[in-house]
């Protein structure tokens, strides 16, 4: 069966034409009215959803949609970097990038000539360390109390000692890991210092345990060229322990390798697509492609959803007894080539089938689900174009589930979207981004735009990631939490199907990149908790303390463009004499070093009763020397 394709009229840039129609609409109206209010009565019409009709992608064309473009040259590279001074004259860069080099040849190699003749350090391995066990196997050692700057090693023999005792009597084998992350520099009078983030990772011993460390140093280093290792301070320290076979594993290939486009499509990153596809196929550099995981056929086994990119076909994995999947993409209908950005297996009509929907580049797209894993189209809401995530709650509680669609950019349309049309303004601070929509489930595949009615359209432009539903206030209605790229987050309070925003007065606008957040119980005090991933950047850390950033700038912006660059939040809720609260625990939880975070959520991973955080991670490196 040939890969479908939607909306060609609406995006102008599909493969293939399709019509869209309007849908009768019912001259009854649900009325919206705000309890113990005199506010005009909202009035939505029954049903806002647009009739979508398919058309198949010619047999012809989509045998040579993926294979024919895998032959095609990849572009080569446009041009080498130019030459020059690689830090466009920020210090900064230079020291970070030779420190860190330094660094790295002192713990492989053991190279000497990096230690100055009056090196001193602390302990690099605490001697005094906490051991704490976890079900499943992981184990971890922590210092007891505050760690102090007494001096315990001086010159490269009290080196030497110092670094066996912390990798290990061969660390040029025992070393598979090495990250060094330069977070601020200060320049002294006859030296200059800088704080590090360590991350090592230890492995190969007889038991095959492997073992994490997770440091930060600050160190002093002479103005010499290079720079010389004259003292360091270890002033956090933590290890992390797995035995053998108390690990993940990798199995995407056991699982999914056997379906034919395994190769073909997975394997290939959007680096390879985007030397092979075009905007003509609504393909996008930016990705953001999500999944979801639900019983499509009712067999008792989790299928997987996964959107993917303009031009390559979305998947419906099947999962098979063995733990395999087989690819039912087509078969069930769900095959599109539209760009999709995030989709939800969900009961929409309360009949015990998990239904989809897909936030697809044109609209969101509602299908039904007749109970054995075949969706039929029943149409698409106009009103969320270009949407990124979804979310879904009964937020008034009439027994169907509503969908919370963010809308990331305003004024996207088929040839320039996001950055391209509109740059966030302020960028700390912006309100210029997308509408995000709520909508509300009519019953029978009904939908309708309740925004404004039920209170949503409140500081809602602010270029909005994720949202996350939870009941934090215990009142019986669930609450949203929406996470914003550039500057505040949203907290809807639900108050009985209106919601008030109420972020700023509980203090967890969290101004930063949000990309994602998750409620939780991570202390177990029976309070919601909220997590939000952002990003981190070490560049950001130490560009943002340095004079030159400074010099002339309003302290407070300062201020909170650092904010943006220092990681994830993680805000603990509870009961206060003025009501429920949250304190920002971040910190003093080191909950915050998500690195450049993206995906984030609670989850008992190794079964002992607590919650633990799973954070997907990690950028593009650009090429051009002044990316940092």
């Amino acid at each position: 069966m040939a890969s479908r394709d939607l909306f060609s009229i609406v995006t102008g840039f599909t493969l293939c034409l399709v019509f869209v129609g309007c849908r009768e609409k019912n001259r009854d109206e649900v009325e919206i009215r705000e309890e113990g209010s005199a506010a005009v009565p909202a009035v939505l019409p029954v049903d806002e959803l647009i009739r979508l009709e398919v058309r198949a992608v010619s047999p012809g064309r989509k045998d040579s949609s993926i294979h024919q473009i895998l032959e095609v040259t990849p572009v080569k590279e446009l041009r080498r970097e130019e030459a020059g001074e690689p830090d466009g004259g920020w210090q900064s860069e230079t020291l970070s990038k030779v420190v860190s080099k330094r660094l790295k040849s002192l713990l492989r190699a053991g190279d000497r000539q990096v230690l100055a003749d009056e090196f001193a350090s602390t302990e690099l391995r605490p001697s005094l360390l906490i051991e704490k066990q976890y079900h499943g196997g992981l184990r971890t050692l922590r210092p007891r109390g505050q760690l102090g700057a007494v001096t315990r090693h001086k010159g490269w023999a009290g080196f030497a000692a110092a670094r066996g005792i912390l990798l290990g009597e061969d660390p040029a084998r025992l070393l598979k890991s090495l990250s060094i992350k330069v977070i601020d520099l200060k320049e002294l009078k006859s030296e200059f210092s800088a704080e590090l983030l360590m991350e090592m990772g230890i492995g190969g011993g007889g038991d095959e345990s492997l073992r994490q460390i997770n440091a930060t140093w600050f160190t002093r280093w002479t103005k010499e060229s290079p720079p010389r290792l004259s003292y360091l301070q270890v002033e956090h320290y933590e290890e992390c322990w797995l035995g053998p076979g108390q690990r993940f594993v990798d199995i995407s290939a056991a699982v999914l390798g056997g379906t034919e486009h395994y190769p073909a499509q997975v394997l290939r990153g959007t680096g390879d697509w985007a030397t092979r596809l075009t905007r003509l196929g609504d393909f996008s550099l930016t990705g953001h492609h999500g999944l979801a995981v639900g019983d499509v056929n009712g067999d008792g086994l989790e299928d997987l959803y996964v959107c993917d990119g303009g031009s390559l076909p979305n998947r419906l994995y099947l999962q098979q007894k063995d733990g395999t999947v087989v690819d039912g993409s087509a078969e069930a209908g769900v095959d599109w080539l539209e760009d999709s950005r995030s989709a939800l297996l969900v009961d929409l009509d309360n009949d015990g089938d998990e239904d989809l929907i897909v936030a697809t580049i044109a609209m969101v797209v509602f299908l039904e689900n007749d109970g054995r894993g075949h969706f039929s189209l029943r149409g698409g809401h106009p009103g969320a174009r270009y949407p990124f995530s979804l979310s879904a709650a009964d937020y008034d509680n009439d027994g169907l589930l509503d969908i919370h669609v963010c809308v990331y950019s305003a004024g996207d349309d088929a040839e320039r979207r996001g950055f391209e049309v509109n740059a966030p303004r302020p960028f700390h601070d912006a309100g210029n981004g997308g509408r995000n929509v709520l909508l509300k489930n009519l019953g029978d595949f009904g939908f309708a735009d309740a925004t404004a009615a039920a209170g949503l359209d409140a500081a809602n432009s602010r270029w909005s990631f994720a949202a996350a539903w939870e009941d934090y206030d215990r009142d019986g209605d669930p609450d949203l939490y929406v996470a914003n790229d550039f500057g505040r987050n949203c907290l809807y309070q639900n108050e009985g199907g209106r919601f008030r925003q109420i972020a700023d007065e509980l203090k967890i606008e969290d101004m930063a990149s949000g990309m994602s957040v998750a409620w939780g119980d991570y202390n177990r005090d029976g309070c919601s908790d909220i997590y939000v991933g952002n990003m981190f950047s070490a560049a950001g850390n130490r560009i943002s303390r340095q004079k030159l950033f400074t010099l002339g700038s309003d302290p407070d912006l300062v201020g909170k463009l650092r904010r943006m660059a220092r990681g994830n939040s993680l805000f603990a809720g509870g009961q206060g004499e003025s009501g429920y609260g949250f304190r920002d625990v971040s910190e003093g939880s080191r909950s915050y070093l998500g690195q450049w975070a993206w995906s984030s959520g609670f989850g008992d991973l190794n079964n002992d009763g607590w919650e633990d955080l799973v954070i997907s991670n990690g950028f593009l490196t650009g090429r051009e020397p002044d990316d940092l």
